[in-house]
């Protein structure tokens, strides 16, 4: 790592959150760029749960029909760089500094850490020349940075809650803000979980089974509106994302990190390890409810241990994830936060490279 790529990451890390309204800043930022998502075509994914893995699988069922695919995803384990990637390749240190030393010299109003690596994504992608790039809505839609972009295909996986101080604290408000997304004479599909608030999408059926048979479902009928083949869709939808629902040495990592998302945990481990009880290590941040999160995983824990190693954590007690590790003689369950997780794979010897603190 050189030192000026140090100085560009840490200035980068120093931004304000999305939480901040930027939307037109960044618009602005665009043009200023030549709105560089226009040289390639692109699908967009938001969701409450779940966006992530369709977007992942939506961008492998891509690359396996023959095509240059980026993929914008958020948020990171370890490294801000996994959020971009090319052909499952993610970004270089060389070509996020090259991109970023270009944007710190455009002058626009207030922009946050996820409008610039919004915007470096964009870049990235046409340098590449990309013939596609699905792109992840980082919160919301409406006024989420990607929605600069004009989609072949908009998709909303999911509506439930989760950041209700900037969504509003209804389904229906939540929706709307997700809503957002859906351009005029774009196609809008609606996964099971949101086809009741969408009566105009195409929606994809209910399956049975667990959340990823439902992920799967989402990213299938995606690819199929894209014209892919049979084959490349059964190779993409195969593909899942780092701490979901993911088996390390023995022990799950999760990234669920609302009561929706803690559902959905809960039924996996009640259909993969039927009738376990489970030693969960858990983190949330302060903003979730994570009274309600807790209370859905009650009945299938043996103990609950919390980790307490980061300043967004909800002062809950407990130690580190190596603290907790192995106390129980249970399967570990380590979830509530993607916060957590860069810890939890350190501490089972699988982290990647890390960004500069």
């Amino acid at each position: 790592m050189t030192s000026l790529y140090r100085d560009l990451i840490l200035k980068l890390l120093q931004m304000p959150g999305r939480r901040v309204k930027t939307f037109e800043a960044f618009a602005l930022l665009d043009q200023k760029l030549g709105m560089p998502h226009q040289s390639f075509r692109s699908v967009h994914v938001g969701g409450t749960n779940g966006k992530g893995s369709v977007a992942l699988k939506v961008a492998e069922g891509l690359r396996a029909e023959g095509f240059r695919v980026g993929l914008y995803t958020s948020p990171h384990i370890s490294t801000f760089r996994e959020r971009i990637r090319l052909d499952g390749e993610m970004l270089s240190e060389e070509a996020a500094a090259r991109h970023l030393a270009a944007l710190y010299q455009i002058e626009t109003g207030p922009l946050s850490f996820f409008d610039y690596l919004t915007a470096l994504a964009f870049l990235y992608f046409k340098e590449e020349r990309v013939d596609w790039a699905v792109v992840e809505v980082g919160l919301g839609g409406r006024l989420d940075a990607t929605n600069v972009i004009r989609p072949e295909l908009a998709v909303v996986t999911s509506i439930g809650y989760d950041h209700m101080d900037v969504l509003g604290p209804t389904l229906e408000e939540i929706a709307r803000e997700k809503q957002g997304i859906a351009k005029p004479g774009v196609p809008f599909l609606a996964g099971p979980r949101a086809a009741p608030f969408f009566p105009s999408a195409k929606k994809v059926p209910p399956v049975s089974g667990c959340y990823e048979e439902e992920n799967r479902a989402v990213a299938a009928a995606a690819l199929r509106q894209l014209a892919v083949s049979e084959e490349s869709i059964r190779f993409g939808i195969e593909a899942v994302p780092p701490c979901r629902f993911e088996e390390v040495g023995g022990v799950i990592l999760d990234a669920a990190h609302n009561a929706d998302a803690f559902e959905r945990l809960a039924e996996a481990l009640r259909v993969h390890f039927p009738g376990e009880k489970f030693h969960f290590i858990a983190a949330f941040s302060k903003d979730k409810d994570w009274e309600r999160c807790l209370q859905i995983i009650r009945p299938l824990a043996a103990k609950v241990s919390f980790v307490n190693t980061h300043p967004r954590f909800a002062p809950l007690g407990g130690g580190s994830v190596k603290d907790a590790l192995g106390i129980v003689d249970a399967r570990e369950v380590i979830c509530g936060s993607f916060y957590l997780m860069a810890e939890a794979r350190q501490a089972l010897g699988v982290l990647g490279p890390c960004d500069p603190e």
